[in-house]
């Protein structure tokens, strides 16, 4: 009894793991024997025939070419002496090269081949897609012939038939792309909020690139050293706050679109002082810019996938920046003194500014759905006129933030 239940758990197990027999309509079958054969050519297609009517008319016939060949007959011997419940597969794999070249040559004939040993009677199903079995049932030497028929029919070739390939067709459907080429492509589309840091300075640069203008002070409300940067003005580090849209193609290429905005504070100098030897910012209360910001950028990743409910994708983007700032002053002095003068005379960045920055990513994948992104970059926004009057028309900053995002896939 143990002895029984092995067999059947072993042909089921082998059964599940494989990939389904190609069914075709109006088919050929070989039939392979070494010792007795156990099942007719004529009971086979009877029973082919009452297991799937859509089979059409199948044609069954003993393999003798492949009985007579000298060397495909030791590989069945060699099979009849190591067939064990215990053996995958790929353990039953022909090690000679002319028997492989022989099943490589069966096109759309499916072979079939039985032995007896240890009072069983084994069958072993052959194609021309592999030279391991591609299915193995067991049977008591006391079974009859046609309901082994009947059961071999029916468990392997009981699914849906598939019109057989003409030589021409066949040569056609080799030379088709790889699966990777042929398979539809993954569409992927993702909303995202995010929150980050920029400042001026690059990490891992020298901190004498930026001290100057890191250092600069705003006198009497538009004077600076130099204006070629915005943060001569404006306090360069804040917090981002970021809202974007993605979508890329094959898991390889993508654009998104992103809204980002920032706040600064003007660095005035406290210790400027009027004619009259007042603080020219006394009646100040404060004085903020936000920049808003528009980037559409062209990105390109690279999908690894661990295990099969995490992706990790290194992605890298270069974006067209479109930048803007709002002021936000409140000044509580009153009209015609020095201070008020000053006030209506400060500095005014221009209406807007473009430019470009080159970012770098990692995206982190849930269950397709849900994902964290982590990435940083560098820009530049400018002016396309520059002369001494214009005020950004060179200005340099890193950010670096995380965001989450929720996808949308398909194929």
């Amino acid at each position: 009894m143990y002895k029984k239940i092995l067999i059947i758990a072993f042909f089921i197990t082998f059964s599940s793991n494989a990939t389904e027999p190609a069914v075709w309509q109006n088919g050929e079958f070989l039939l392979w024997s070494y010792g007795k054969r156990y099942i007719s050519p004529t009971d086979f297609c009877f029973a082919l025939r009452y297991e799937n009517e859509k089979i059409g008319t199948p044609a069954c016939y003993e393999a003798g070419d492949f009985e007579r060949d000298t060397t495909v007959s030791l590989y069945a011997k060699w099979l009849n002496t190591n067939l064990d419940t215990r053996l995958a597969p790929e353990d039953l794999r022909p090690r000679n090269v002319h028997v492989v070249d022989r099943f490589s040559k069966l096109k759309d004939n499916n072979l079939i081949f039985s032995t007896t040993k240890n009072d069983k009677v084994w069958f072993l199903l052959f194609d021309e897609t592999s030279s391991e079995p591609k299915r193995i049932a067991t049977f008591p030497l006391t079974q009859d012939s046609a309901k082994i028929a009947r059961k071999l029919a029916g468990d392997w070739f009981g699914g849906k038939p598939q019109r057989r390939l003409s030589d021409s067709e066949r040569e056609a459907k080799a030379k088709e792309p790889d699966e990777y080429f042929a398979e539809q492509p993954m569409y992927d589309v993702w909303f995202g909020v995010g929150y980050g840091h920029t400042q001026a300075k690059v990490p891992l640069t020298p901190d004498n690139w930026y001290n100057h203008k890191l250092r600069s002070e705003i006198k009497n409300y538009r004077d600076v050293d130099d204006s070629t940067s915005v943060w001569f003005f404006i306090k360069d580090s804040s917090p981002i706050y970021r809202a974007y849209i993605g979508g890329s193609l094959y898991d390889f290429i993508g654009l998104e679109f992103e809204f980002r905005r920032s706040s600064h504070s003007a660095k005035i100098d406290t210790t400027d002082l009027d004619t009259l030897g007042v603080s020219i910012y006394k009646e100040l209360d404060h004085w903020d810019f936000n920049r808003y910001e528009l980037l559409l950028s062209l990105e390109f990743m690279k999908v690894f996938m661990p295990i099969p409910q995490i992706e990790i994708e290194p992605h890298a983007s270069a974006s067209i920046i479109y930048s803007f700032f709002t002021e936000d002053i409140d000044f509580k002095g009153k009209p015609g003194t020095e201070a008020y003068n000053s006030y209506k005379g400060r500095f005014k960045f221009e209406s807007h500014y473009t430019g470009v920055a080159l970012n770098l990513g990692l995206r982190t994948a849930f269950f397709k759905n849900y994902a964290v992104d982590l990435r940083a970059g560098i820009a530049n926004r400018g002016t396309s006129i520059v002369t001494r009057e214009v005020i950004g028309s060179s200005t340099y900053d890193a950010y670096i933030a995380a965001g989450l995002e929720y996808h949308i896939r398909w194929r």
